[in-house]
């Protein structure tokens, strides 16, 4: 396929790319290195035949602008950032591009081949079909989806969790309160606004799959496997949170301290703040894991039952 041909069957996505990015750009949204990861990310959603894909990429990222939006200034009240400024939500870097949508570039990435190896496919697309996995084909839309609903829950239950009226609980210790924004803290507000995010990316591939190729009626084993899986990745998210996640918080004030673009926050002896917990993963490391194997899991799942999309 040319340069020509592509431009012009993907004109909607081309098009939808350039408009968020130039939102992305007035609005401070994303940082440079992150307007470049994105772009690479969308193209990858491009090329694979199932335009659904690219549609599950657009309203994650326009329902994470919104629901970050909801409530900053008190998200800003409630925790503090380590490089002085307030706290929230800041631009997101390329980093946390990559952990809400590397894995399922790569997963797309996969299916991209495979179906260009499938005999039917190949002739459509005018290539030479190479391996044929029919069984990995059909289950890899379904980790692509379920992806999608996990990083949607976590995001939700993340940034509307926090305003919840009742007081967190460490998810690994649910008789133990926690300060807002405590790494692996939970609410059942939280996980019902995960429940919400999933449903809502459930429908969106819903739509997608029956109005635009492979234009097929998803199954309601699959429909309810996929908003399943994003309220489980949203608690795994908790989970890893908890137990490979230090949270950092304030000597004096007693809030969680964040690292600007999920990184790490400094702690030194003697200092204003006090880390709890193991620091093995960055919140960057715990999402990327937590979207892989959510992703994988649901695809077992489907492979057991033999689900496909």
């Amino acid at each position: 396929m040319d340069l020509t041909t592509f431009a012009r069957d993907h004109a909607g996505q081309i098009t939808a790319t350039i408009g968020l990015v130039t939102f992305a750009l007035a609005k401070n949204k994303l940082t440079p290195g992150g307007i470049i990861m994105a772009i690479i990310v969308a193209t990858v959603h491009m090329l694979d035949p199932f335009p659904v894909f690219f549609w599950l990429l657009v309203p994650f990222f326009l329902l994470g602008v919104l629901v970050t939006k909801i409530g900053h200034a008190e998200k800003a009240r409630l925790t503090k950032s380590s490089d002085g400024s307030s706290g929230g939500e800041g631009p997101r870097n390329w980093m946390q591009v990559v952990a809400n949508g590397g894995i399922a570039s790569v997963l797309i990435a996969l299916h991209t081949y495979l179906a260009g190896s499938n005999p039917y496919m190949a002739l459509r697309l005018g290539v030479n079909p190479g391996i044929y996995a029919p069984k990995l084909q059909g289950v890899l839309p379904i980790g692509i989806m379920a992806h999608y609903g996990a990083v949607a829950a976590d995001t939700f239950g993340s940034e509307l969790g926090i305003l919840a009226k009742s007081t967190p609980v460490l998810v690994t210790a649910p008789w133990r309160k926690v300060p807002r924004g405590t790494n692996g803290g939970i609410t059942i507000e939280g996980l019902a606004y995960g429940l919400l995010a999933s449903f809502l990316i459930t429908v969106i591939a819903y739509i997608g799959t029956y109005f635009m190729p492979p234009y097929r009626v998803l199954s309601t084993d699959v429909g309810i496997l996929v908003c399943l899986m994003g309220v489980f990745g949203s608690i795994l998210d908790s989970f890893l949170g908890a137990t490979v996640q230090a949270t950092v918080t304030d000597r004096g004030s007693g809030k969680v301290v964040e690292g600007p673009g999920g990184q790490r926050v400094k702690v030194l002896a003697g200092g204003s703040r006090v880390q709890l917990g193991r620091d093995i993963l960055t919140n960057n490391g715990v999402n990327l894991a937590m979207a892989g194997l959510t992703s994988l899991l649901a695809m077992a799942i489907a492979w057991v039952l033999d689900l496909s999309v």
